[in-house]
């Protein structure tokens, strides 16, 4: 048991350095995972995912070992990205729903490397990617929040009902209505 994240939260509070370091290369994947689904630009997310790991070091002392370190780190970073948008509207620098044609963009199936591909599949997987990000990108910031955190990151309804800080049932709800509407998207793209 001395590798679970509240023990090496715990050990970080006693003042162990690399304790922090094993709970950033452990979680760093998935929270800028998480941070890419909310801003869908790499090096923004890479910044800000920067950021939640400054605040987890600042406030590491404020953690109480309850085993739900996960949820509060997400919560963290889900804060973070809330901030960032709110300070991109009060300044109106950015729109939120550019499409810029970059690599930074957000692509909702990870990376996939297959020896065998050939261009026709690959355009294909393309074109499957693309009308995916849609899809997402037509879901309402709760319910896509939601279901990446089920969907790709793995958590249960507890979880993720507490970084959104709602009911499990409100959880259940968003990521039943999400699917239903991306459903639906494909349906209308030809895609089932």
């Amino acid at each position: 048991m001395h590798n679970t994240d509240d023990y090496l939260i715990q050990q970080f509070q006693n003042g162990d350095q690399d304790a922090f370091t094993h709970l950033v290369h452990r979680h760093k994947q998935n929270v800028f995972r998480f941070v890419l689904s909310k801003v869908k630009d790499r090096e923004l997310a890479s910044d800000l995912t920067q950021d939640v790991f400054v605040k987890l070091f600042k406030a590491a002392d404020l953690y109480q070992s309850t085993g739900k370190f996960r949820s509060w780190l997400f919560r963290m970073a889900q804060n973070i990205c809330i901030d960032y948008h709110r300070k991109q509207q009060k300044a109106s620098i950015l729109s939120l729903h550019n499409k810029s044609g970059t690599d930074n963009e957000l692509t909702l199936i990870d990376q996939i490397e297959d020896e065998t591909t050939n261009p026709e599949k690959e355009t294909e997987f393309t074109e499957l990617q693309e009308v995916i990000e849609q899809a997402f990108d037509s879901l309402p910031d709760k319910q896509r929040t939601a279901l990446v955190l089920c969907q790709y990151h793995g958590m249960s309804y507890q979880e993720i009902a507490s970084i959104q800080n709602v009911p499990v049932g409100t959880v259940k709800s968003r990521i039943h209505n999400a699917l239903i509407k991306v459903r639906d998207f494909l349906k209308e793209n030809d895609l089932m």
